[in-house]
Parts: structure tokens; sequence; C-alpha cells
């Protein structure tokens, strides 16, 4: 019987790569995805809330920023169940809340 895979009896590489077969380009690669997952986090978190402290210190409408909180918060759960049931439309759904937040609150700031 002919093997399927010719590798001389040594098996197959382990899948997770250890520190001697790691290049500097995955380094570089893991860098760049970790800082993409907490850019989510930070538009979702920080902002809401700076908006909200700015309403409370200058005396502006408290009802918007508390819209925009939720509904940013909202997205960021929306971000974290995407990425841990690896749905990219789930997880952009997310991403989409925030502008669509930011967007609406601004403008009905004006309207109202």
């Amino acid at each position: 019987m002919v093997p399927m895979f010719g590798d001389g009896d040594k098996g197959l590489p382990p899948l997770e790569l250890s520190d001697d077969t790691r290049s500097p380009g995955d380094e570089y690669l893991q860098r760049q995805v970790r800082v993409w997952a907490y850019m989510a986090a930070f538009f979702a978190l920080l902002i809401p809330w700076m908006w909200l402290y700015f309403s409370f210190a200058y005396d502006l409408r408290k009802d918007l920023p508390v819209i925009a909180a939720v509904v940013m918060h909202g997205g960021l759960a929306l971000v974290w169940v995407g990425r841990r049931r690896s749905r990219p439309a789930l997880t952009w759904a997310g991403v989409g809340c925030y502008p669509l937040a930011i967007a609406l609150c601004l403008l009905l700031q004006d309207v109202l």
C-alpha cells in the first residue's frame, strides 16, 4: 500500500507554532489582530461615556447620550457574540451600530 503522505514516518507537524518556529511576521500579524479587536471596545466604551460626562458637565440633553451608550454597548455585544461564534455578518452589524448611534443622536440633537 502506498502511503498517502510521504513524511518519512515523522508524523504531522504540531498545529500550534512553538517559539522557535514563529516568525517575526507572525508576531506582527497577531499584534495587528489585537489592535483591531481592541478598537471596537474603545469606540463602544469610551466614546459614549465621554459623551455622557460632557452632557452632565455642560448641562446638555441627557437622553441622547444615554441612547447612544445603550446602542453602542449593544453593538459591542453583537461584535463579541459574532466573533465568538465566527459569524462575520453579526460582527459587522455590531460595528455598524457605532456610527449609526452617533449619526442618529447628532441628527436628533439638531432636530429636537
